[in-house]
């Protein structure tokens, strides 16, 4: 891949010519260090410059990022790369048909955005795959947008062995499922991503529902980064695809166990190359061995954005530092802070049924007034669900300069 860079990709042949490297000198995934890190400016500003003149504008999938960050970034997959990453997700599938109980022919619905990356790389495959009737898996296509209620009445319909979606909008619908419960089918299986699932949330669903609960990560940049085996923490990283680092601000690699910027080589993808690129997620690694017996290395799931820190008094506080307010709340399957004002945060919570309200806005009260001071004011509203971007996601914490433009609330009011 660092070959391909250089004699097809404009940034990096400017760049190893610059530094005098040669990409025979980056014969190793830890040798990629070498190359300076790639920001998602660079990605934004000029995608062109990281796009291969090898693939043809015909062999190549445009897909966008979200922009929840107000960075949307445009990537190009070539239609190899794709193939090659069905291919490859066949690792978290084979966890997925064992526990649904066969390999092929089962039914999955995937509650996305109205614009769904999922849907367009699926598309592409239909179109220039063979795949016998008899092994696809029977997809149901469902919008994150909608109202809980309206979901649960078409899963319940197509009776799916799998549901896929966005940790919080999971949160949400499975609360609803357990209070209208009555006959509803549920799945064997329920795998989450783009979004964080709360242990509470988790707990609910795999606790209370009885459903084996599966975190995934990916991203538009590198499509099959982690996923869960169910038998121990954290996510399996698919290191020989898309290895990662985990540095500090500056760039340096930080220990095991110890959060820091994501950054990931795309050795899968040969349209737009990113090679040693600073995705936008805090994680850390994870030491030691799986109980599964997978030799692949561990991270955590992602414990928020780069971009999501609130700025209160002078103090800045990253989303990491704020979820901690809420972990003991075993009742919140999921919140958001929006600052309204320099001293002023509105938090909205979805719980998993009746709780005692005064009691909790109390304690989250002195909570954030603990971490910012008693001058701060804060707001606290129960609601069915939250605000999301266009793309249907859900960001934990809304800081004061983000453009109420890119944030929508959905249907149901606050409780």
């Amino acid at each position: 891949m660092a070959r391909h860079a250089y004699r097809t990709v404009p940034h990096y042949r400017d760049m190893m010519d610059r530094l005098g490297m040669r990409a025979d000198s980056i014969a190793t995934p830890d040798e990629l260090a070498q190359l300076p890190i790639l920001e998602r400016e660079a990605l934004q500003h000029d995608p062109e410059r990281l796009t291969s003149r090898a693939v043809a504008p015909r062999d190549r999938l445009t897909l966008r990022t979200g922009g929840s960050t107000g960075a949307p970034r445009a990537v190009h997959h070539s239609l190899r790369s794709i193939v090659r990453n069905a291919a490859h997700g066949e690792r978290e599938r084979a966890i997925i048909a064992r526990a649904v109980g066969r390999q092929v022919g089962y039914r999955e619905t995937l509650i996305g955005s109205p614009r769904s990356t999922a849907q367009e790389v699926q598309a592409r495959l239909r179109a220039h795959t063979l795949m016998p009737r008899g092994v696809r898996v029977e997809r149901q296509y469902l919008s994150v947008l909608d109202p809980v209620a309206t979901t649960a009445a078409r899963l319940a319909e197509f009776a799916p062995h799998v549901v896929h979606g966005y940790g919080s909008y999971l949160a949400a619908l499975f609360a609803y499922v357990r209070a209208q419960r009555g006959d509803f089918p549920l799945p064997r299986v329920v795998t989450f991503s783009s979004d964080g699932l709360s242990d509470a949330a988790r707990a609910l669903i795999r606790d209370e529902l009885g459903v084996l609960v599966l975190g995934t990560y990916q991203a538009v940049e590198a499509f099959k980064i982690g996923f869960e085996c169910g038998q121990g923490a954290g996510l399996h990283i698919n290191t020989d695809l898309y290895p990662v680092r985990v540095v500090d601000a500056a760039g340096r690699d930080v220990a095991p166990g110890e959060a820091g910027d994501l950054v990931v080589s795309n050795l899968v993808n040969d349209a737009t190359v990113l090679l040693n690129y600073r995705l936008g997620d805090t994680v850390a690694l994870l030491p030691g061995a799986c109980a599964c017996g997978r030799t692949l290395p561990r991270m955590t799931q992602p414990l928020g954005r780069l971009d999501d820190w609130l700025s209160i008094g002078g103090r800045r506080v990253h989303s990491q530092g704020v979820r901690t307010i809420f972990t003991s709340e075993a009742d919140i399957l999921q919140y958001q802070v929006v600052q309204q004002e320099p001293w002023k945060v509105a938090v909205s919570v979805l719980t998993r049924g009746m709780v005692d309200e005064q009691a909790t806005s109390q304690r989250l009260v002195h909570g954030f007034r603990e971490r910012f001071g008693d001058a701060l004011q804060v707001e606290v509203a129960y609601v069915t669900d939250l605000r999301r971007t266009s793309r249907g996601k859900v960001r934990a914490i809304i800081p004061l300069d983000e453009s109420p433009d890119s944030i929508r609330v959905n249907a149901s009011a606050p409780t």
